[in-house]
């Protein structure tokens, strides 16, 4: 059993690592239509998980991920559980890529990264509110408090630029689909717990979600190259930048981080290490002033510092 500090420095980490991925979609949207996007994305992570299976059976001498049980139910001990990893590759895959990659090819390239970061930074508090009623954990003093500081000083980190707030890009077409991608999140979240409520494996739904995934996007994507919206043959002519962009999201995002992120809801409450989702902006806006060059005010300061305050404190729950 891994310790809480343990499983916290694994959340922070994955959290890092997922403050990139809203500058490398930017970069991939740049020539790789949205929904094209959406399917290479998670046909890599199914390419890479294979890959990962097949290392564990011939390297490591590990046979169970190559079985019926672990490919097709996740592990799972009854099969009319595997409505969970349906659930989760829908609301976790599927949807979140089409809507997401759509809403931000929408959006000011300028400011979509941001703006999408201030939408997810939301996602945790319809997890926190779905957890209460479907998993039945505590919504206890702690994790009232931590919401009490974040959420403010979430959407001031994110709106925040040079003496003013503002919020960036008029599309608010794609920012009602972010919106609704920060609501899927949350489903996802609760299907996956459950699943690993009853002891699925987390390589497995990995694999699942991803395969899952990329099959209920390819309907979505030949009815948008049969209508003419989108072209998925462009990926052979874009530039080495998107197409490091689109490996990056699929394996190191997608695959590598999942694996980490996957572990830290295995061991805790889906509302308390739904929390750490809200270091997203600050991880982002720091990623922006690093690869970007963007400036950070000391009201930005401030609101990390709020923020980082606000995680901490709902980590103050107990188990």
């Amino acid at each position: 059993m891994r310790s809480m500090y343990s499983l916290e420095a694994l959340a922070i980490l994955a959290m890092l690592i997922f403050g990139t991925s809203f500058y490398a979609l930017v970069v991939a949207l740049r020539d790789i239509p949205p929904v094209t996007l959406g399917v290479l994305r998670s046909l890599l992570a199914v390419l890479f998980m294979s890959g990962l299976f097949l290392f564990e059976r011939f390297v490591r001498g590990r046979r169970s991920h190559l079985t019926s049980r672990y490919m097709l139910f996740a592990g799972l001990k009854k099969r009319k559980h595997i409505i969970l990893i349906f659930g989760t590759a829908f609301f976790g895959t599927a949807l979140p890529n089409i809507l997401q990659n759509i809403g931000m090819n929408m959006m000011d390239p300028s400011s979509a990264s941001s703006l999408t970061s201030l939408i997810q930074g939301v996602a945790p508090m319809f997890t926190i509110i779905l957890a209460a009623i479907w998993l039945h954990e505590r919504l206890d003093r702690y994790k009232v408090m931590g919401l009490v500081f974040a959420i403010p000083a979430t959407i001031l980190l994110t709106t925040y630029s040079g003496s003013t707030v503002h919020l960036g890009s008029k599309e608010t077409i794609g920012a009602a689909l972010n919106l609704v991608t920060a609501m899927s999140y949350s489903m996802a979240g609760i299907c996956l717990k459950s699943a690993m409520n009853r002891k699925a494996d987390i390589l497995s739904i990995i694999f699942l979600n991803a395969a899952l995934g990329t099959i209920m996007q390819l309907p979505v994507l030949i009815g948008f190259w049969a209508l003419g919206w989108e072209d998925p043959l462009m990926v052979l002519s874009v530039s080495a930048g998107p197409l490091l962009a689109l490996f990056y999201l699929g394996v190191s995002i997608y695959a590598i981080t999942g694996i980490i992120w996957y572990t830290v809801i295995q061991g805790s409450e889906l509302s308390k290490a739904t929390f750490f989702v809200f270091l997203l902006p600050l991880f982002s806006t720091v990623v922006g002033y690093v690869l970007l060059g963007e400036r950070l005010s000391i009201i930005h300061l401030i609101a990390g510092i709020v923020l980082v305050g606000g995680v901490g404190i709902s980590q103050l729950s107990k188990r």
